[in-house]
């Protein structure tokens, strides 16, 4: 699916680019190239004639597709490289998702691979406690590797391989019991929707433009691996690491939150960031964090629980009253012993309104976990009850947790 100018955001930095040209030396190494593992078998006129789309639809959003993607490849690389797979397989995040983790698609798609909630079930990408693991670059993209070889396994080749992705295997089958293909047809001939073509058009024509030369990506940042121990935030870790506070959560797209209150957390830092930011664990404990009043809290156990006076309480929290509501947001001073802070990652957004349309078996409760939302948050959106039959067709307001960055 083609999301990217909805992932493209105008906060993003563009440098001006008119083209990317090939040099002589270019030219000779690209006669000396193998052919594509992706392309094999395809009539030498398709392939020139999806670089040429290609081309015209993505060059304009390259400056900031591949700038993007320095903050996740060298760990998808690493992920490709260690399954086996084609390298030019890091061209499909491009397409899926503009390289933006945080890009969430109106059906529920969700991260750089674009993976919905059923499919991450059926390949073990589950989430862990404050951490999306369709988020997660190395889980993420280890599942969509996993997926994209057994397609090519079971369909012979790559064409078919992404159309799977794309569409789902069982309606490709269908399709090819009524009209067989192989590349030599060409892409072009595939008895698929035109949309489901057009995608598999635009995956090879990147990927034939990648290889040649004609795009390029520019240098990974490499990171290394840091293993934190709660309580920590991570916005103050940033700013004592001098790392940009919205960076530490490019790098590590699966955060929930941007404090955590047990550990281990493992947080991938730039190399020549990792001594500074170890060093600076310590200066990374949270003084304060936000929780949410529950059912039997009051002043005086929640002072007594966090190791603080209730004037204290009051003093971090101006204008409190004395009576709490279930729900309420309240300051309270950093222990070992706080509960899971409602500090978000500052990528996130309980913002995005999302107009849904209803399929064929939906429930509220499958849409509120598609879209990182409650059945209860839905119903009150759009004045209904949480055991409301919905229709296919009907359509919803909703308020989705991600957005793009």
């Amino acid at each position: 699916m083609d999301i990217i100018s909805d992932a493209i955001t105008p906060e993003t930095p563009v440098q001006k680019m008119s083209s990317f040209p090939v040099t002589h030396h270019r030219k000779a190494l690209l006669q000396q190239t193998k052919p594509s593992e992706l392309l094999a078998g395809l009539p030498p006129e398709d392939i020139a004639r999806i670089q040429a789309e290609a081309k015209r639809l993505y060059l304009k959003h390259w400056p900031i597709v591949s700038e993007r993607s320095r903050f996740v490849r060298a760990r998808i690389h690493e992920v490709i490289n260690r399954m086996g797979a084609p390298t030019e397989l890091e061209v499909l995040p491009v397409v899926e998702s503009g390289y933006n983790p945080y890009a969430l698609s109106h059906a529920g798609a969700m991260g750089l691979w674009q993976i919905m909630p059923g499919t991450a079930r059926l390949l073990g990408l589950r989430n862990k406690p404050g951490l999306n693991g369709r988020r997660d670059v190395v889980r993420s993209t280890e599942a969509a590797i996993r997926y994209l070889l057994q397609m090519k396994k079971h369909f012979g080749n790559w064409p078919l391989a992404f159309a799977a992705y794309h569409r789902g295997p069982g309606s490709i089958r269908k399709s090819l019991r009524k009209r067989p293909w192989k590349p030599q047809d060409g892409v072009d001939n595939l008895p698929l929707p035109g949309i489901t073509k057009a995608y598999v058009r635009h995956v090879l024509g990147l990927a034939a433009l990648t290889r040649m030369g004609a795009l390029e990506f520019p240098a990974a940042h490499k990171t290394q691996p840091l293993i934190v121990q709660g309580p920590v935030d991570l916005q103050r870790l940033a700013k004592a690491s001098g790392i940009d506070r919205h960076d530490i959560f490019r790098f590590n797209p699966e955060l929930d939150y941007s404090q955590y209150v047990k550990g281990p957390l493992t947080l991938h830092v730039p190399e020549d960031v990792y001594p500074v930011a170890q060093q600076n664990l310590p200066d990374a404990t949270p003084r304060k964090v936000q929780i949410r009043i529950r059912k039997g809290d009051n002043l005086w156990n929640l002072a007594r629980k966090y190791g603080a006076s209730v004037s204290f309480i009051r003093r971090i929290n101006p204008g409190l009253k004395t009576h709490l509501s279930i729900g309420q947001k309240l300051m309270v001073p950093a222990t070992r012993q706080f509960r899971a802070s409602t500090a978000l990652n500052p990528l996130l957004s309980n913002g995005r309104r999302i107009l849904y349309k209803v399929r064929r078996g939906d429930t509220l409760w499958d849409i509120a976990q598609r879209f990182g939302t409650s059945t209860r948050a839905i119903a009150r959106a759009n004045s209904l009850k949480e055991s409301t039959y919905l229709q296919p067709g009907d359509k919803l307001w909703i308020r989705a947790r991600i957005r793009p960055s």
